[in-house]
């Protein structure tokens, strides 16, 4: 039987996982006055944007829109030009046109993303949980009423009145047995990514931010561990093979980026069509854009653009679960 530790501390908000969603939606809960916590795997937080290398913040503007390009701000941007003051962002011309929507993306240095996140949410009264994965729940009825963290002095319980799972894989959905999608519903999976890292002479560093972006695409089931390990095994054999080529590596991210996971079956469900009509609804509560870009393994890019004003939008009711009255969802969970 394993024994359980109490951490003897109650928050109101506990968010789990602290990739780019995570990190704001922690910082966002503790400035509204509640007691925050962010529960991380990885010893730093971030995510795919950090962690895994993936540096470029995707995208902050509507470029069809005739004035107020920018529609997007809040935590994100705030974060971007704290990192742009101190150079460590390259933030592109958002009223120039350009045919590839990628290239209004932001990017940022994956270092120093890490620590100025610290900073935020420190700042903010965020109590921080780093490289202690969630391992399980405990449930009762409606209610998730704790989780389960593993720690360097064992298994703890973390309480709170509501969480938010920010796991990209839907993790607390799944321990707690809420209604999950695997990848497209049919359980197939869009493939990961490994980003390494090219050895470069330090005058052509700037060509580091761009590295095996698109070019390894690795078949992944990131909701199956011993998938995952295969998929590991895949890239680092995929980044071996380059090596024998003549291509010149230092080092790689840690894993393979996923793209896609679980997702959580919520009150209400986001449509393909809704969103590229930029549809609004009665309980939207960001906006949000970028371009539909699918990867399959062995096929090519499918991208399709949003090529009018009209900005698309999140509804709250999309963010929430439909069986546990204090479950909420953000990221690519949703």
């Amino acid at each position: 039987m394993i024994h359980i530790l109490e951490n003897n501390k109650k928050y109101d908000v506990v968010v789990c996982g602290c990739g780019s969603a995570g990190f704001c939606a922690a910082i966002a809960a503790a400035r509204n006055g509640a007691r925050t916590a962010v529960i991380e795997k990885y010893s730093t937080p971030g995510g795919i944007l950090t962690v895994l290398g993936n540096n470029s913040i995707d995208q902050f503007n509507n470029p069809f829109r005739k004035t107020n390009k920018m529609v997007i701000g809040g935590i994100g941007w705030e974060f971007v030009l704290k990192l742009y003051r101190d150079g460590f962002a390259r933030i592109p011309d958002m009223n120039a046109d350009y045919v590839d929507h990628s290239q209004y993306g932001v990017k940022v240095n994956p270092v120093a993303a890490a620590k100025v996140m610290d900073d935020m949410l420190i700042d903010a009264g965020v109590d921080l949980y780093y490289g202690q994965p969630i391992v399980d729940v405990e449930t009762e009825d409606r209610m998730i009423k704790s989780v389960l963290i593993s720690t360097k002095d064992g298994v703890k319980r973390i309480e709170a009145a509501l969480f938010i799972d920010c796991t990209g894989d839907a993790d607390i959905a799944h321990f707690a047995k809420a209604t999950t999608f695997d990848g497209d519903g049919d359980g197939h999976f869009q493939p990961g990514t490994i980003r390494y890292y090219p050895a470069i002479s330090p005058d052509a560093s700037d060509k580091v931010l761009n590295y095996g972006d698109n070019r390894n695409h690795v078949s992944m089931n990131s909701t199956n561990s011993d998938m995952v390990t295969l998929s590991e095994i895949e890239s680092r054999r995929l980044l071996y093979n380059d090596m024998l080529g003549g291509k010149l590596i230092m080092g790689s991210a840690p894993a393979v980026a996923p793209r896609e996971g679980r997702r959580i079956k919520g009150i209400s469900t986001m449509k393909v069509e809704d969103y590229f009509s930029g549809k609004q609804y009665y309980d939207s509560v960001c906006y949000t854009f970028w371009f539909v870009d699918i990867n399959r393994k062995g096929m090519a890019s499918e991208i399709h653009y949003i090529k009018h004003e009209n900005t698309p939008s999140v509804r709250l009711s999309s963010m929430i679960t439909s069986e546990f009255d204090n479950l909420a969802m953000a990221g690519r969970c949703i």
